[in-house]
């Protein structure tokens, strides 16, 4: 007995500009002082992929800041993306 073939789908990939992501992770941010980071996060982002980080490193870091700015507790003293580690 065969099974039934399944048609395979081409890997897919999510393809989004810079400026939309700041839009998104501005959009989301849970308050001010955590939209105001926005900029400073999309920055540290481009220039991680720019030093080379993999895609898989990037996405990682992409939802670690999606979670840090959508976070709606206040930030008590931290400042900056170094407040994300």
């Amino acid at each position: 007995m065969t099974k039934p073939s399944t048609p395979t789908q081409p890997p897919a990939f999510f393809i989004a500009s810079w400026q939309s992501l700041e839009e998104g992770l501005t959009l989301m941010a849970g308050t001010p002082e955590r939209g105001r980071l926005v900029p400073e996060t999309v920055s540290a982002l481009r220039k991680a992929q720019a030093a080379g980080d993999p895609p898989s490193k990037l996405l990682l870091r992409v939802l670690a800041a999606t979670a840090f700015l959508a976070d709606d507790s206040p930030l008590r003293n931290m400042e900056g993306v170094g407040a994300m580690t």
